[in-house]
């Protein structure tokens, strides 16, 4: 019986032991694997939530302006002035009767007025101006202040802005807007019309574009 006990007592102590350095390595080498593994694919999955979050604010907030202006000018009497040549950088404005939009192409809409950036405090805004006409000066979007309703987001810029007649077909108007989303170190000609997200995978999820056009008849003259 002793010996039969000494026999266990034996055979644990012999196989009774803990990891080897040799086998902690190789297991912490795999769970650095997984982990890195497990890590790529979360922010992976986060990149392609924020894109698409991105994608449709910018898309909703073009389909808005694209609304705003069609419905002002079907249901809105008075004359229509069309958008002049595109200047980046300058306020421009055209009317819709007593409908005056202002808007100055190509710069972010910010918390801020910065040249170097291109950002500004306002991006295009629709303000009632009695009497409105082709000649009547834009607000200066520069100002924190300004009179009437902002129709751009924050980080978004408007790259392009075309409203004029079709043709010559009577009461009807070509339109034609560009929204982009994006800080200008990640667009590709940023204050142009043909501004574009660059093609990178880094800071994607933050750079958008929604174009749209339409053409609308003027139902109320």
């Amino acid at each position: 019986m002793n010996s039969h006990r000494s026999n266990n007592a034996s055979w644990r102590a012999d196989h009774d032991h803990g990891f080897t350095i040799i086998e902690l390595l190789v297991a912490s080498m795999v769970f650095s694997v997984v982990l890195l593994v497990v890590t790529a694919g979360v922010l992976q999955v986060t990149r392609v939530y924020y894109k698409g979050l991105t994608e449709a604010n910018t898309q909703n907030t073009a389909r808005s302006i694209m609304d705003t202006i069609a419905q002002t000018i079907q249901f809105t009497g008075g004359t229509v002035t069309s958008t002049a040549s595109p200047v980046p950088g300058t306020d421009q404005a055209f009317c819709i009767g007593n409908n005056q939009f202002s808007y100055r192409l190509g710069w972010q809409v910010e918390d801020t007025y910065d040249v170097s950036k291109n950002q500004v405090w306002h991006g295009l805004v629709q303000a009632n101006v009695a009497g409105c006409t082709s000649g009547t000066a834009a607000q200066i979007l520069s100002n924190q202040t300004v009179t009437g309703r902002d129709l751009l987001g924050p980080h978004m810029r408007l790259a392009n802005l075309v409203v004029e007649p079709n043709g010559t077909v009577p009461n009807q108007y070509k339109i034609q807007v560009r929204v982009v989303y994006g800080d200008k170190d990640i667009l590709d000609n940023s204050t142009a019309a043909n501004a574009s997200c660059q093609n990178v995978l880094a800071g994607t999820q933050f750079c958008a574009v929604s174009d749209l056009s339409t053409i609308v008849v003027k139902r109320v003259k």
